[in-house]
């Protein structure tokens, strides 16, 4: 998924590398940035209907026909964009991902018609006057799908999405909302700006650049606890900062600073936390790539490793999800890639010969020991399934924009009834064929594929590492 200086978001099917499906989401200004957050299925007979809900196809129909035929587990996802017309939207864009992937090459380019653009779930508004965009965390409920009360349309699906933005009064202090609710959960971060004796002197950090919401699990209880909230800021002045929750007082959920640190000379231009929440990356002007251990610091001081750029200047900056690479668009049309063990440089693609904006990498599929080490409740809950899963993925995944995943997979109906209708019989053939293109699409989303655009409005996909 795209989106341009126009406020125009387009659904690229990359399997066809064409475009599928676009809509005028922010007309009174551009799209600074995507985000897609998965979310589980809902059971049909408690779903209900939304206002961007299409006609689904004759394939589709059969599937929630009782039968022993396979069907498709296609995915449910919210779209989040950020415009600088002072919105924050929330899309849910399933309808139109499974529509497009049911459909194939049939499906023509739909414009943005009134009568055709999906109407938001939510929409927040922020200060989109400065140069930092908006971040997310998205937590699921823990409870089975049954047992979930909140009856918002976001709160049927996530437990909390918490949406991190410069604050309105100042540029240097965030606001972290939390959409679910929907409420301010956190006011005015970092307007206290003093810290502690350990840390550097009490200074101005400047406006905030960026900002990383993540949480931070208790390894002592890596299934049942839900983790500490914390969030890491880059500033104008250079600096990078890393917050984390205070113990409630009196009902009132703050946040205190745990370490601070100035390795740039320059405003923080690009920055991104590893998906294990080891390391994190920053980038400026002044040509030097910094990686940060988030935790185990010595007298309040993180570990840092500081290596020179080639360039001056870096827009974007994005590790993989097997927190093992990253990548950097660069001022200079350049995507320059290293690992993120050693800071080692590993490929320098060139395409674009204007500045890049941005770029994504796709979800690889990670090994048995990542997935333990990475997410120990994941490996608990699908135990039983540990060797189907290494020997035959169950699921593949595909990025276009800042972390958009489409995982396609199969599920077994186990009802034994059946018809022998013509009806049915052409039904089955939709589905067998259906079935066949999303092999061949499952194929294709497992390659390691590394997106980046740029100015001169052109896309380029790689295949790496």
């Amino acid at each position: 998924m795209t989106g341009d200086e126009l406020g125009w978001i387009c659904v690229w099917d990359i399997w066809k590398r064409r475009q599928v499906y676009k809509w005028h989401a922010h007309p009174s200004g551009s799209v600074l940035k995507l985000l897609a957050i998965p979310y589980r299925f809902k059971p049909e007979a408690s779903r209900s209907p939304t206002p961007n809900d299409t006609t689904i196809p004759k394939a589709a129909t059969a599937t929630q026909r009782k039968s022993p035929k396979q069907h498709l587990g296609l995915a449910n996802y919210y779209l989040v964009s950020h415009g600088r017309d002072y919105e924050i939207h929330v899309w849910d864009i399933s309808a139109i991902l499974n529509e497009s992937i049911r459909r194939g090459s049939s499906l023509s380019p739909v414009s943005s018609l009134p009568n055709q653009a999906p109407t938001p779930v939510f929409s927040l508004p922020v200060n989109s006057l400065n140069f930092c965009t908006m971040s997310i965390l998205a937590i699921e409920h823990p409870t089975a799908i049954q047992e979930w009360s909140n009856d918002t349309p976001l709160g049927r699906t996530h437990w909390h999405i918490y949406v991190a933005v410069p604050s309105p009064t100042s540029a240097t202090m965030i606001d972290v909302y939390d959409i679910v609710t929907p409420e301010r959960t956190f006011a005015s971060v970092g307007s206290d700006n003093k810290v502690t004796p350990n840390h550097a002197q009490d200074k101005k950090w400047g406006a905030v650049m960026g900002i990383r919401l993540f949480q931070k699990k208790d390894r002592s209880d890596l299934v049942e606890s839900e983790g500490i909230l914390h969030m890491l800021a880059g500033y104008e002045d250079g600096s990078v900062t890393l917050f984390r929750e205070q113990a409630p007082a009196k009902s009132k959920r703050s946040m205190e600073v745990v370490w601070t640190i100035k390795c740039h000379r320059e405003p923080v231009m690009a920055m991104d936390i590893s998906s294990d929440h080891e390391y994190a990356i920053s980038c400026s002007s002044d040509s030097l790539l910094v990686k940060y251990k988030l935790f185990g610091q010595l007298q309040g001081v993180p570990e840092t490793t500081q290596i020179p750029l080639k360039t001056a200047g870096v827009a974007y900056a994005n590790f993989r999800n097997d927190s093992r690479i990253l990548a950097l668009a660069g001022w200079d049309g350049k995507i320059r890639v290293f690992s993120v063990k050693t800071l080692k440089p590993l490929a320098v693609l060139k395409y674009h010969r204007e500045g890049l904006y941005c770029l994504a990498f796709a979800n690889v599929e990670l090994k048995l020991k990542d997935r333990i080490e990475n997410d120990a409740e994941a490996v608990a809950n699908n135990q039983d399934d540990q060797d189907e899963n290494i020997s035959v993925p169950s699921s593949s995944q595909s990025n276009q924009d800042t972390d958009t995943n489409m995982p396609l997979g199969t599920t077994i109906d186990d009802d034994d009834d059946s018809q022998s209708s013509d009806v049915d019989s052409e039904e089955s053939d939709d589905d067998s064929d259906l079935e066949d293109s999303l092999k061949n699409r499952a194929e294709w989303s497992r390659r390691h594929w590394l997106a980046a655009g740029g100015k001169e409005n052109r896309i380029s996909l790689w295949e790496i590492y």
